[in-house]
């Protein structure tokens, strides 16, 4: 499982393309001993190789973009959503506790509701408890704990409120977890680019300088941006299974697992 994971990460990649292109370079260069030779490739050939991977790299990239601005909006949209259901909630609850007769349960509320609703969506998520939310948990294991039954019943309601709200601060959570993370996609892009630019590179230098003495130096970088190309389609796919494989709920992931 691990090599899953260290193939999609760069200095994985450039050790194992360097490795491979020194050892396909010490290939050719014995040739006699290997009985390989590129003797017979001409620059129309090489030229044509080059242009080829270029040319998937660049389709490779468009997708890229395409499926990045898919995740980023989605994501944006559904913490914008769920920031929205965030605010409603928070109307309500103060509705309903402002029909309340008024005590210091119902001021502590109050306390933690106009608190909550000072958050922007810059300002979420939060790792930290406000002082207005220890004194409300307080209160509450206080209220449920003691015998009289009218403020237990009213914390009881109390919870149902709050606990949808804190339901919705931690999908928030979820969803900047999830923006953060599709950073990897970025990276895998900016990859991308960098190797079309050095396959492009390659190109110009070998309409120039391509000659029997410089052939097999050009040959060793073709077949670096080969390989490369072909770990980045690796890392672009794991990247894609991973971000699906998130969206399953427990049942379907449980009928999988076992099923594997």
């Amino acid at each position: 499982m691990w090599i899953r994971y260290r193939l999609a990460q760069l200095r994985w990649q450039l050790a194992l393309c360097t490795i491979v292109t020194v050892g396909v370079a010490l290939y050719l260069w014995h040739f006699g001993a290997t009985h390989s030779s590129i003797a017979g490739l001409n620059r129309e050939t090489f030229v044509a190789s080059v242009a080829a991977v270029a040319s998937i790299l660049a389709l490779f990239c468009s997708i890229s973009i395409a499926f990045v601005l898919f995740v980023s909006q989605s994501a944006r949209a559904e913490r914008i959503a769920a920031f929205d259901q965030f605010k409603s909630r928070l109307l309500s609850t103060e509705q309903w506790l402002l029909s309340q007769p008024k005590n210091p349960d119902r001021e502590q509320c109050l306390s933690l509701v106009f608190e909550l609703d000072k958050l922007d969506l810059s300002d979420l998520p939060q790792t930290r408890q406000g002082a207005e939310y220890k004194a409300y948990a307080r209160a509450l294991e206080k209220g449920l704990d003691g015998p009289d039954v009218e403020r237990r019943e009213f914390f009881l309601t109390s919870v149902l409120y709050i606990g949808y709200i804190e339901q919705l601060l931690n999908r928030i959570g979820l969803v900047s977890i999830r923006q953060i993370i599709s950073k990897s996609f970025i990276d895998t892009l900016a990859k991308g680019v960098a190797v079309i630019c050095l396959s492009v590179a390659v190109l110009l230098a070998s309409s120039v300088w391509y000659s029997d003495r410089t052939k097999l130096g050009f040959v060793v970088a073709g077949t670096f941006c080969g390989l490369f190309a072909v770990l980045l389609f690796y890392e672009f796919c794991n990247d894609l299974y991973r971000y699906y494989d998130e969206e399953l709920d427990f049942v379907e992931q449980e009928g999988r697992d076992s099923a594997i």
